[in-house]
């Protein structure tokens, strides 16, 4: 992978979860979080925002199907893997509506996980935006917030800030994030905002970056 991969793991057991970390960094994974149980999967996932998520599935007070469930509606094309020891026949049947990307069977070791990780680069690319496309559409967002005013930019950066842990720097990869505190705070008045945006950006919208940033933003 040309990218450093970042993931987060969730598991109750601390000496597997210490083990598979440890895999993880070996192969070149970075772990950017680990955690105990499902809330705390849904907690990290929206702090750090892993490339992939590894989760064990029965865990105490919050399961994986909870954090599986939750980490889907934060983003729907979110890469999470189950790692389990196996599965009961009523997890199977939640595994069909809930389509984690991998189901991933304990024990594991070293060279199991490098496969698995190659497996779902070639399902779906790990890539992340390049510097000169975040740091513009950054600038487009905070330009058109101040213009309207010093209180509307300070207003929706503190609250992407508060409610996804997240800045404008991070709007490439979660346009989902800023269009819904638009909608949040101004409701169908938030329509000229997104005009600007779209307007400004009207000269790059035909690189694939800035056209998944639009086409999700006006979503």
């Amino acid at each position: 992978m040309q990218n450093t991969v970042t993931a987060i793991v969730i598991d109750d057991d601390k000496d597997l979860r210490a083990v598979f970390c440890e895999c993880l960094e070996t192969i070149g994974v970075k772990v950017v979080g680990e955690g105990h149980n499902g809330k705390k999967a849904v907690e990290l996932y929206q702090q750090k925002k892993p490339d992939v998520v590894f989760l064990d599935l029965m865990m105490p007070e919050y399961d994986g199907f909870y954090a599986l469930e939750n980490i889907r509606k934060i983003n729907a094309n979110s890469k999470i893997v189950i790692v389990t020891a196996h599965l009961a026949e009523r997890d199977v049947t939640k595994m069909d509506s809930l389509k984690p990307t991998k189901i991933f069977y304990k024990p594991f070791d070293i060279d199991h996980v490098k496969k698995l990780l190659d497996e779902l680069e070639e399902q779906t690319p790990i890539v992340r935006p390049d510097r000169y496309h975040v740091a513009l559409v950054s600038f487009v967002i905070y330009d058109t917030l101040k213009k309207i005013s010093e209180s509307t930019l300070n207003e929706v950066g503190s609250r992407l800030c508060a409610k996804h842990n997240c800045y404008f720097s991070d709007c490439l990869e979660h346009p989902e994030y800023l269009r819904d505190v638009l909608k949040e705070i101004f409701g169908d008045g938030c329509r000229p905002i997104m005009d600007t945006i779209n307007k400004e950006l009207a000269n790059v919208a035909e690189q694939k970056q800035i056209s998944n940033f639009l086409v999700v933003l006006n979503g």
